[in-house]
C-alpha cells in the first residue's frame, strides 16, 4: 500500500524529534512509502488544504503549564486565522497527533489537544485518536507510545507491515543517518593530532557541539545558526562560586557570578533563563579513553570494523549517511565527540539504543535480553534496569560486554548533551556598566542534583555537580540568554511572589531590578521557604536589605518547615497571617502572581492555596474560587515555572 507521510514535530528539549524520528525510521521499512521529516516552523501551513494525497502526523510537546514550543507559535497563528472557515478549510486533510507531556502539570498536554480539536474544527480527519504520551509513566513517553503506534501502523499499513517490519525487525538493522570515517596519515595508527581541521583549541567543547549538528542536522537548528543575536554560546567566565548553605545542610546550594563584559550579549530581561552547556575540557579523562578503547569500534576499509588502537588521538570525519560535500562533514578527535556531544556518563539510554545495541551483541544471552528490553513487553523490565536506576551508557558497556558499537551508531542512539537551564537571579539594571549600554555581570543559582536509587547507588547531576564542585573562579561556562523563557517581568505594578527554594532565583532578579529603579510604589509580596533558618535560607541579607530600601513595601514572609514539630511551608503562610494581604494585593491592586519551585507538588498546593484565600477573603464557594483562578491566568496575572 502506498503511503505518503509528513511528518512535522514540535520540540524544545529534543524528545517530540526523537518520537517522530523514530516514527520516520519505522515507516521507511516499508520501502514504497515516501515518508519526509521536518521540524514544525519548517512547514509552510498554506499547503494544509492542498494535503490530499499526504496524512501529516504531529508530534508535540508541552511545555511546564501549557506552553508550546517556540517552533510551534508560527504554525498555530495560522491555524486560528478568522478567514478559515469551520469545518471545510481543511476537508482534504488526513491527520494523526501525538503529544508529549507530564501529567503532574494541569495543563497536561494541552498543545497536542488543542492542536487535534482545531484541526477538527477545520474539517481535518484524524485517522486515529489523539495519542498522549505521560513523563509520569513508569517508563516515559513510550507507555503511551507503542500502543497508539500499533494501532496506527496497522490501520495504515496493515496488520502485516506490523508483524514484520515492527515486531519481526528485531535480528535487522535500520540504516544509520550518521557516517564516520576515520582520518589517517601515513597508514600508522588511528589517525593523527595535526590533521587538518581538526579543532584543537579552547573553544573544543562548544565547536565540537556545532560542527557535528550542522554535519548530521541532529539537533534544532537554532543552536547551530551563527547569528549575532545572542542565541548562540557564549563563553562567560566565572567570577564567583560560592555556597550558599550550611554543612548540614540537606542540598547544596551555589550563587554563582558570571563575567558578561566582553560578549555581545547587551541586555536581558529579569525573569529569564540561563542555558549553561555542561562541559569544561577536564571531561577529556580516563573514562572517556576506555568507554572508547574497550566498546567502540571504527570502520576497517572494506574489512568490516576493528578496535579502536589510540583513543587519545583517534581522528575522524562526520557527516550525514550519502552526504558527498566537504562542507558538509566535520573533522575532530573522537574523545571530543563523546565528551562535548554525547551523556554517556550521566543519561540512560531509551528503547532504540537497546535494539541496535542487540543487533551488535556477540553473547546470544545479551542479544536475547537486549532485544526483550527493546520490545513492547519489555518495557517494565528496561525501566527497572535503566531509567529507575538511572544506569548510563557507560554503565551499560560494562554489563553488556560483548555489544561493540560502531562510533557512528553511538553518535546517533546514545542520549545527547542537553543544555541545562537556570533561572537568571541577578538584575540587568544593577550591573550595567557605567554608560548604561551593557550588563556586565549575570548570576544563577544552583542546587546540586544528589540522590540515592532503590538499589542504593549514589547519583549526581552532570551539570549542577560540575558547576557547584568543579568551577573555579576564571573557568569558563558555554552559556546563552534564553528570551523566551521564564517569567514575564514588568517595571510596574503589585506582585505576589511565591518562591520555595531556588525557585527565589528568578524573584531575587525582580526585587533588585525594582530596587535598582527606585520602583517603590506598587507593593510586592514575597513568601520564601526552605527547611531550617540556619541551614538554607538562600539570600537571607537581600531580603532584608530590600524591605529597609522598599520602607516596607517590599515585605518578604518565611516558612522554615522544620523549625518546628508540624511543618510550615509557604501555603501554609499564604492561608494563615498573609491572607487578608494577598487578597488585597489581588482584588484591589490587581497583582500578579508568580510561582517558581519544585515541579512536584507544591505548585498544586499553592494554588489551592491561593484558591482557599479567594474563598475566605472574597466570599466565595470553592467551584467559584477556582474558576477565578482559571480567570486570572487567561488575563495573564497567573504565572508558574516549574523544574
Amino acid at each position: 500500500m502506498l503511503v505518503n507521510m509528513k511528518i512535522l514535530y514540535a520540540t524544545e528539549t529534543g524528545n517530540a524529534r526523537d518520537v517522530a524520528e523514530r516514527v520516520a525510521r519505522e515507516c521507511s521499512r516499508q520501502s514504497i512509502n515516501k515518508i519526509s521529516l521536518a521540524s514544525i516552523d519548517a512547514y509552510d501551513a498554506r499547503q494544509l488544504p492542498k494535503e490530499d494525497k499526504n496524512i501529516l502526523l504531529f508530534v508535540c510537546s508541552t511545555m511546564g503549564q501549557g506552553d508550546p514550543p517556540k517552533s510551534f507559535e508560527k504554525f498555530w497563528k495560522f491555524l486560528l486565522k478568522k478567514n478559515l472557515p469551520l469545518s471545510t478549510s481543511l476537508l482534504n486533510l488526513k491527520f494523526a497527533v501525538f503529544g508529549l507531556g507530564d501529567s503532574s502539570y494541569e495543563k497536561y498536554n494541552f498543545v497536542a489537544k488543542k492542536l487535534f480539536r482545531r484541526l477538527e474544527q477545520l474539517g481535518g480527519e484524524s485517522v486515529i485518536e489523539l495519542g498522549l504520551g505521560d513523563d509520569q509513566h513508569f517508563s516515559g513517553y513510550d507507555g503511551g507510545l507503542d500502543q497508539w503506534l500499533e494501532t496506527l501502523y496497522v490501520k495504515i499499513f496493515g496488520s502485516e507491515f506490523y508483524r514484520e517490519k515492527i515486531i519481526g525487525f528485531k535480528d535487522k538493522l535500520d540504516v544509520c543517518p550518521v557516517e564516520v570515517s576515520v582520518v589517517v596519515r601515513d597508514g600508522h595508527g588511528d589517525g593523527v593530532g595535526s590533521a587538518d581541521g581538526v579543532n584543537d583549541d579552547d573553544d573544543a567543547p562548544v565547536e565540537t557541539r556545532r560542527g557535528v549538528m550542522r554535519a548530521v542536522d541532529s539537533m534544532a537548528t537554532e543552536e547551530v545558526s551563527d547569528d549575532n543575536n545572542g542565541t548562540y554560546w557564549r563563553a562567560l567566565k566565572v567570577m564567583k562560586n560560592e555556597c550558599c548553605t550550611s554543612e548540614s545542610a540537606v542540598r547544596q546550594v551555589h550563587h554563582i557570578e558570571l563575567d558578561n563584559r566582553y560578549t555581545d550579549v547587551h541586555d536581558f530581561s529579569p525573569g529569564e533563563v540561563l542555558e549553561v552547556l555542561p562541559c569544561s575540557r577536564s571531561a577529556i579523562g580516563r573514562e572517556v579513553l576506555d568507554l572508547l578503547t574497550n566498546s567502540i569500534v571504527v570502520k576497517d576499509g572494506d574489512n568490516g570494523y576493528r578496535a579502536i588502537l589510540d583513543a587519545e588521538n583517534l581522528v575522524v570525519s562526520v557527516s550525514s549517511s550519502g552526504s558527498s560535500s566537504k562542507n558538509s562533514r566535520y573533522i575532530c578527535r573522537a574523545k571530543y565527540l563523546v565528551a562535548y556531544f554525547l551523556d554517556c556518563f550521566s543519561a540512560s539510554p531509551r528503547s532504540y539504543f537497546f535494539e541496535v545495541c542487540a543487533y551488535f551483541a556477540k553473547d546470544p544471552l545479551e542479544k536475547e535480553k537486549l532485544q526483550h528490553f527493546a520490545s513492547p513487553e519489555g518495557r517494565a523490565d528496561c525501566y527497572q534496569y535503566c531509567q529507575r536506576e538511572r544506569r548510563s551508557v557507560k554503565e551499560f558497556f560494562e554489563e553488556f560486554t560483548s555489544v561493540k558499537l560502531p562510533l557512528e551508531w553511538l553518535l546517533h542512539v546514545a542520549p545527547k548533551l542537553k543544555p541545562r537551564q537556570f533561572s537568571i537571579s541577578s538584575s540587568p539594571s544593577q550591573h550595567k556598566n557605567s554608560d548604561g549600554t551593557h550588563v556586565d555581570l549575570i548570576s544563577i543559582t544552583v542546587a546540586v542534583a544528589k540522590w540515592t536509587t532503590p538499589l542504593k547507588r549514589l547519583r549526581s547531576g552532570l551539570c549542577s555537580t560540575w558547576m557547584a564542585e568543579k568551577l573555579r573562579t576564571s573557568d569558563v561556562v558555554y552559556a546563552r540568554v534564553v528570551k523566551s523563557g521564564g517569567l514575564p517581568y514588568s517595571h510596574t505594578g503589585s506582585m505576589i511572589l511565591i518562591g520555595p527554594g531556588t525557585g527565589a532565583a528568578p524573584f531575587r532578579s525582580f526585587i533588585l531590578e525594582r530596587c535598582s529603579r527606585r520602583n517603590f510604589d506598587d507593593k510586592i509580596l514575597m513568601f520564601f521557604g526552605c527547611r531550617r533558618k540556619a541551614e538554607d535560607n538562600l539570600y537571607e541579607t537581600d531580603w532584608e536589605n530590600v524591605e529597609k530600601w522598599s520602607q516596607g513595601n517590599i515585605k518578604v514572609v518565611t516558612a522554615f518547615s522544620r523549625e518546628q514539630e508540624n511543618k510550615v511551608y509557604v501555603q501554609d503562610k499564604i492561608r494563615g497571617d498573609s491572607s487578608k494581604e494577598v487578597w488585597d494585593l489581588i482584588s484591589r491592586c490587581e497583582a500578579k502572581i508568580f510561582v517558581a519551585g519544585s515541579s512536584e507538588d507544591m505548585p498544586a498546593r499553592v494554588r489551592e492555596a491561593i484558591r482557599d484565600v479567594c474563598a475566605k477573603e472574597g466570599g466565595m464557594d470553592k467551584e467559584s474560587a477556582t474558576r477565578y483562578i482559571a480567570e486570572l491566568e487567561a488575563k495573564r496575572r497567573y504565572f508558574v515555572e516549574a523544574w
